[in-house]
């Protein structure tokens, strides 16, 4: 590999060093909200009108941040970035199928996130996760929209 291979530039792996800084960012900042207001979010989680949230809410105050703390572990590795993606893209899901119960409770109830997004109300948690989810998944649409094009010249290489 010549000197010219090293410094060419790579949308691609910008694109998922990107995305993969700003899950971190979003899982940090939650997992730590959660944890560092455990009672307060369990007790969120109890006034769910699913029952089975309710009984489990104890053990999901634990569940959720550890397994938001899993995934930063996955984003920041290069052998699972991926993975860590993929998997990001699938707990933002479940959390949409949450807020979606939540809207359709019709029940004025608080949002269970911690911190500055617990501000929001169940409509803005749909976009922040719609944007969150597109931004998982986002390297993976460039790969299949902008597929490697090779240039002429590279056939003289």
């Amino acid at each position: 590999m010549d000197i010219k291979d090293k410094t060419k530039f790579d949308f691609k792996e910008l694109l998922l060093l990107l995305s993969a800084s700003l899950l971190v960012l979003l899982w940090g900042y939650a997992a730590f909200s959660k944890l560092g207001d455990y009672g307060r979010f369990v007790a969120q989680m109890q006034l769910a009108p699913v029952p089975l949230i309710k009984s489990l809410a104890p053990l999901l105050g634990v569940l959720v941040p550890v397994t938001e703390l899993a995934l930063i572990g996955l984003l920041f590795s290069e052998r699972f970035k991926k993975a860590g993606l993929w998997l990001s893209f699938l707990l933002l899901l479940s959390f949409m199928v949450y807020i979606a119960v939540m809207l359709l409770s019709g029940l004025s109830l608080p949002c269970t996130c911690g911190g500055l997004i617990s501000k929001l109300g169940w409509r803005q948690h749909l976009t922040f996760n719609a944007l969150f989810m597109l931004i998982s998944v986002l390297p993976f649409l460039w790969s299949r929209i902008f597929p490697k094009v090779y240039s002429p010249r590279s056939i003289y290489k």
